[in-house]
């Protein structure tokens, strides 16, 4: 088929659908409608019945596009509805996303506490290793305590030996004293 004529079925179908409403028979009514109408005016003798079977199908017409005009306010204000809660949804979804981005920071933030703590756990394991300040203090204390201890022997030792050591002189001394003595004794003595 050309395109010409499916726009033309297409526009047939739009004024079917325009003239006849929601597919009731609105258009059949009317053409009924014209029918009668056409028919009354022809005949000039033309009883009440046709007149009132008229009014009735311009009633009809009248309260189905009665009927058209309340769906309409209805559907605008369901229209109005779902506009509303389009906006409260698109408010909930903006809160939801503020409250994601805020549960990101929280996240972000225990990540960086658990990191701290494992990074604090691993340093005191370490140092559990190692004894305490008080510890290390007192055995410094008493290091130096026999350092000092060990100086002031050393000293004393050291004392002690020059003694002995000029004692030793002396007696050194006092025996090539005795010696020569003895020499000289002996010397005379021959």
């Amino acid at each position: 088929m050309p395109s010409s004529e499916i726009v033309t079925e297409d526009d047939i179908i739009r004024k079917r659908l325009l003239t006849d409403g929601e597919g009731c028979g609105d258009e059949k009514r009317v053409s009924n409608l014209i029918r009668m109408f056409v028919k009354w005016v022809k005949d000039p003798q033309a009883d009440d019945t046709t007149f009132q079977k008229m009014i009735a199908v311009i009633a009809s017409c009248e309260m189905a596009v009665d009927k058209l005009s309340v769906v309409k306010k209805m559907n605008e204000l369901e229209a109005k509805n779902y506009e509303k809660l389009h906006q409260e949804i698109e408010r909930e979804i903006t809160a939801g996303k503020v409250r994601i981005e805020g549960y990101q920071k929280q996240l972000a933030q225990a990540k960086k506490i658990k990191s701290n703590k494992q990074q604090y756990n691993s340093i005191s394991k370490i140092i559990k290793q190692y004894p305490s300040r008080d510890e290390t203090t007192k055995a410094i204390t008493e290091t130096e305590g026999e350092i000092a201890a060990l100086q002031e022997r050393k000293k004393r030792l050291e004392e002690r030996v020059e003694k002995q050591k000029r004692q030793f002189q002396v007696l050194v001394y006092s025996i090539q004293g005795l010696q020569r003595e003895l020499s000289e004794g002996a010397m005379e003595v021959d």
